[in-house]
C-alpha cells in the first residue's frame, strides 16, 4: 500500500523533466534560439488528439447530413372553445343514463363513443355515477 505523502515513479514525467534539463543546461544553447521548443512525446500526443478530433467531427457531420428525415409533425387538434357544445364529461352522463349503468356496457360504449382508454373510461363511469 502507497504510504501518505510518498511520491509516485511516473515514467513520462521523468523523461520530460530529463528532456527539459538537458534543453536547459546545454552549454550550445543560445537565448535567439527562443522558448523552450516541449517535449517531443508530448507533442506527438497533442498531434495525434488533434487528428482524432478533426476525424470525430468529419465523423459527426457526416452522420448529421445522411440523418434521414423524421416524418413531420403532426399538430394536435385543438380543443374546442368553452361553450361549443357538451362536454366529454356531458356526453358521458348521457351514455351512462342511455345504458342504465351496467358497468361493463358503458365502460365500453365510452372507450368506443367518446375514444378513451380503459382507465379513462373506468374513471368516467364512476364520476357519471356519482353526477348522473
Amino acid at each position: 500500500m502507497r504510504e501518505f505523502g510518498t511520491p509516485q515513479h511516473n515514467d513520462f514525467g521523468t523523461r520530460k523533466l530529463a528532456h527539459y534539463n538537458e534543453w536547459l543546461l546545454n552549454p550550445a544553447r543560445k537565448v535567439e534560439d527562443g522558448p523552450y521548443p516541449g517535449f517531443p512525446e508530448e507533442i506527438a500526443l497533442e498531434a495525434g488528439r488533434v487528428k482524432l478530433k478533426a476525424e470525430f467531427a468529419e465523423r459527426a457531420a457526416t452522420k448529421a447530413a445522411t440523418k434521414p428525415v423524421g416524418a413531420p409533425k403532426v399538430k394536435k387538434a385543438k380543443k374546442k372553445p368553452a361553450g361549443a357544445g357538451p362536454t366529454k364529461a356531458d356526453r358521458a352522463v348521457e351514455i351512462y343514463r342511455e345504458l342504465g349503468g351496467d358497468k361493463a356496457n358503458v365502460i365500453a360504449a365510452f372507450q368506443e363513443r367518446l375514444e378513451m382508454s380503459l382507465a379513462g373510461a373506468t374513471t368516467y363511469f364512476y364520476n357519471s355515477k356519482k353526477n348522473g
